[in-house]
């Protein structure tokens, strides 16, 4: 095993991350991607940005500049493309990548990077660096050894988070038709526009069944399945996907799971009954169950899951009795659930979990993640004296209390975990600082009046009562 300081000296450039040599990400669309945050770089780096999907930053392009497809692509002809070794070429050289700025913006603002913490793991699982960029050629080369893949097989999902859309939600699809054609904010509009309706989708050869219509998908992924160490699920909903269960199936009976790890971005509401048993055969699980906040504001950011149900099925979860289970949260950092961050990190220290982020995971309390897109929902849209509200009421409410109460973080006493040991875990507080750090890295506040129409619209069409919900944030009918 290494230590983190002998994982870091085996970077080769500052810039490098190891996914292009052993991973590929799919949207539910069918566009290969570098890996699943790239596609939010051409965001990062722009407050004034209205088109995630105009940018096409980290998707995959093919030789005439169209989005490599795997309804219209081979998955293993996509993997030594000029992009692909592009990218390649640019990390060993030291330079950023243009697909890559998100991570460097947060590695900026204190936040550890989705680049920083794969690289870290891969080194590791490989046993050296020398494993992973062994046999890359000068122009960017390697051989198809895909030991990661992130597949999303469509956008089925029950649930129509307010962050989401139809891109990735077939939940949200109904009410989209509803509420996009009387957006009155040009900009607002033009960000929430659905990439089927403008007919991107088919210029791209896109499609959400993607999985359905490629003819040799299928067989160039059990190609891989020898090399595979991950497989990663996430959006829509993989755990109402026949397709999900029937790969789990296959990898068991060709006597491959003992040597891969599942990993699934997940709302966990409903599964097959013999999901656990599915799950037993594998090397591990890692559960990322996606919870946002407490009650009715997690009802309102993950519409519509009910609370009573959430709770009930983290603790499904949190029962599991094969040992090769880790559950950690994944709380997506927005602009309505920052301010609340110190009533759901107290909720979950004070439910008195066994598995959920069980030390070190997330220094006992809880997994996050940035979220870039839609620009009206992402923490810099804040007005600065909110952010200043903010800052203060994690820095004198949630940081002392968490002092105080660090034995109770899951998994820290009985694993004798030291008091120095718990706080300076990076996943800890210092996670939270940088939260804070990026949330102050720039001024995002000229959208409010996007915020405002947004919530507000997707409040009334759904009944909901936005003030009362988030009674903090009343300032926003400012902005309307």
């Amino acid at each position: 095993m290494y230590t983190k300081k002998e994982l870091d000296e085996q970077f080769p450039t500052e810039t490098f991350c190891a996914l292009p040599w052993m991973h590929l990400s799919t949207r539910p669309n069918g566009h290969m991607r570098v890996c699943c945050t790239a596609n939010a770089s051409g965001v990062a780096v722009n407050a004034e940005s209205t088109n995630k999907t105009k940018s096409d930053a980290g998707i995959l392009k093919r030789d005439d500049g169209k989005p490599a497809n795997l309804a219209t692509t081979g998955l293993l002809e996509s993997w030594n493309n000029e992009y692909m070794k592009g990218v390649r070429r640019q990390m060993l050289a030291g330079e950023k990548p243009a697909s890559c700025i998100k991570c460097f913006k947060e590695e900026e603002a204190g936040h550890r990077s989705k680049r920083q913490w794969e690289t870290r793991k891969w080194i590791q699982d490989a046993g050296g660096i020398d494993e992973i960029i062994r046999g890359t050629q000068e122009d960017g080369t390697v051989d198809p050894r895909i030991r990661y893949i992130d597949l999303r097989l469509g956008s089925k999902c029950q649930l129509a988070c307010v962050m989401c859309s139809p891109h990735d939600s077939s939940g949200w699809v109904k009410e989209h038709k509803q509420i996009h054609p009387h957006l009155v904010n040009p900009k607002l509009k033009q960000t929430m526009q659905w990439e089927k309706e403008t007919g991107k989708l088919a210029w791209t050869g896109g499609s959400y069944n993607w999985h359905k219509k490629s003819p040799t998908f299928w067989d160039e992924l059990y190609s891989q399945l020898p090399h595979l160490r991950q497989l990663y699920w996430a959006g829509g909903e993989s755990l109402i996907m026949d397709e999900h269960y029937t790969l789990l199936e296959k990898i068991i009976e060709d006597g491959l799971a003992k040597d891969i790890e599942l990993r699934y971005n997940s709302n966990g509401l409903e599964w097959r009954e013999d999901l656990f048993d599915l799950w037993k055969e594998f090397r591990n699980v890692i559960f990322h169950f996606s919870i946002d906040d407490i009650e009715q504001r997690n009802h309102f950011i993950r519409y519509p899951s009910p609370w009573p149900e959430v709770v009930e099925q983290i603790k499904k979860l949190d029962n599991y009795p094969h040992g090769n289970l880790e559950l950690t949260t994944a709380w997506t950092c927005i602009a309505l659930n920052i301010y609340y961050l110190p009533e759901f990190i107290k909720w979950k220290v004070q439910e008195g979990f066994k598995l959920l982020n069980r030390w070190p995971s997330g220094a006992g309390l809880f997994s996050c993640h940035l979220a870039y897109w839609p620009p009206q929902l992402n923490v810099k849209v804040l007005p600065e004296w909110f952010k200043k509200d903010v800052r203060q009421k994690c820095e004198d409410e949630l940081f002392p209390w968490l002092e105080k109460n660090w034995k109770d973080c899951t998994g820290v006493t009985e694993r004798q975990v030291s008091y120095d040991t718990w706080r300076q875990s990076e996943y800890g507080i210092p996670r939270m600082q940088g939260l804070l750090n990026f949330m102050d890295a720039d001024d995002w506040s000229t959208r409010l009046p996007e915020t405002a129409e947004w919530c507000y619209t997707v409040a009334d069409k759904r009944f909901i009562d936005f003030n009362e919900t988030f009674p903090d944030y009343d300032w926003l009918e400012w902005y309307k």
